[in-house]
């Protein structure tokens, strides 16, 4: 069982140059001790076993009782949970809401910060702008402020400001930041519940038109991409690297970069995004183009071409952009209609296998979760009971890959 007891610490650093110590209260729990501090300030020599003597002894007394009922009421409420707490976390749980809540933005800050040592450079820069404009709006935040009418008025606020396409983008690194906080402050197994409140049941994130179930081709669409002969070498290498992430089951342009040399016929790598371990089966059509761009070292020549992932991935970007221009030109010039993208991005690669998958090969969703190494919190329990058989993945992608050529 707790205490609670009123303590002066008498070493150096705790008294004033007037003579006076701060009053403290002193939580004893599971052996272990620790203090809160009060608005009470004492004499050193007029204070002994938590009782003070002198003038206004009655009162400081009197104000001390009142903060030992406060915690030794608030330390019953929680019942047995408390058994199962820290000292630490015992006296959080016990003092005013006020004093223990906790700063959303501080919270936020750090997971920046963490981002950046973790060298997920993606996260970071999403964060970033997240960041920037939250910051814009308000420059203190708590997470038990946070509620949906606060989340609807700071949507309104970045459209106001100009924000357009990436507000979806702020207000999913939101709720995604929000339930970091929650994972950290909140357990339910011992009722420790520091952050109760979640906005997001009924705040909903609407996605626009043209996000990732639009930002794909069609069978058709990706055999005139194979069959168009680009002439720019940027353009070549872009179509290739397109067609190579389709064949890899969408991999990521990332990925693809820092990719290792094969094993068995196999790529084994850890996705940087989710860092979950990943087998792909190489298939004739992916070794035909991995031939062409042989690396040294790795799988493929690009990281001596390009100094940086993301410029691998902003010259494929480009490449693309110029072969739907100039499929676009050609079928103008033959006074003819084509159904093809004004642009695409490396990012089409893995909607496009998704969308193919699942639309003409008929593969079921969890299959097709499988094969792009989706991660969520049900998986996450079931992984620790399958011993995941590869070849689902391999006859998957080549049943896709089969549907467009």
């Amino acid at each position: 069982m707790a205490t609670f007891k009123g303590v002066i610490l008498k070493g150096k650093n705790h008294v004033k140059s007037d003579g006076t110590t701060n009053l403290k209260i002193r939580i004893t729990h599971n052996r272990k001790a620790d203090y809160i501090s009060t608005d009470l300030f004492v004499p050193v020599d007029k204070s002994k076993r938590g009782f003070t003597y002198g003038d206004n002894a009655k009162f400081i007394q009197g104000r001390l009782t009142t903060y030992i009922n406060k915690y030794q009421k608030a330390y019953i409420e929680l019942g047995d949970a408390a058994d199962m707490m820290s000292v630490q976390e015992l006296k959080l749980a016990v003092q005013d809401n006020k004093k223990t809540e906790i700063n959303f933005i501080n919270f936020a800050d750090n997971y920046f910060l963490q981002l950046q040592k973790d060298g997920k450079e993606g996260s970071e820069r999403a964060v970033r702008g997240f960041l920037s404009n939250l910051k814009k709006y308000t420059d203190r935040l708590m997470f038990s402020q946070i509620d949906s009418t606060f989340l609807k008025n700071f949507e309104k606020w970045m459209q106001d400001q100009g924000v357009k396409n990436g507000i979806p983008s702020y207000m999913a690194r939101f709720r995604s930041i929000f339930n970091k906080g929650r994972e950290q402050y909140n357990d339910d197994d011992r009722g420790i519940i520091r952050i109760a409140n979640y906005p997001f049941t009924k705040y909903k994130i609407v996605q626009p038109l043209g996000t990732a179930k639009e930002s794909c081709l069609t069978a058709d669409q990706c055999r005139m991409l194979i069959n168009h002969q680009p002439v720019l070498n940027r353009s070549k290498m872009a179509k290739d690297m397109f067609m190579l992430q389709f064949y890899l089951i969408g991999i990521n342009s990332k990925d693809l970069f820092f990719m290792k040399k094969p094993v068995k016929g196999r790529l084994g790598f850890d996705r940087f995004k989710t860092e979950r371990p990943y087998s792909i089966k190489l298939e004739p059509e992916a070794l035909q183009i991995i031939e062409k761009y042989k690396g040294e070292k790795s799988l493929i020549n690009m990281a001596g071409r390009y100094g940086y992932y993301l410029d691998f991935q902003k010259a494929i970007n480009k490449g693309m952009k110029n072969i739907c221009e100039d499929l676009h030109k050609q079928a103008a010039a033959n006074k003819q209609k084509i159904d093809f993208p004004e642009k695409i991005t490396s990012n089409w690669a893995r909607h496009t296998w998704a969308t193919i998958g699942r639309n003409d090969c008929k593969i079921n969703k969890d299959d097709i979760a499988l094969c792009l190494g989706h991660e969520d919190a049900d998986n996450k329990v079931t992984d620790i009971y399958i011993r995941y058989d590869y070849s689902i993945i391999d006859e998957a992608n080549r049943k896709v890959i089969d549907a467009v050529l």
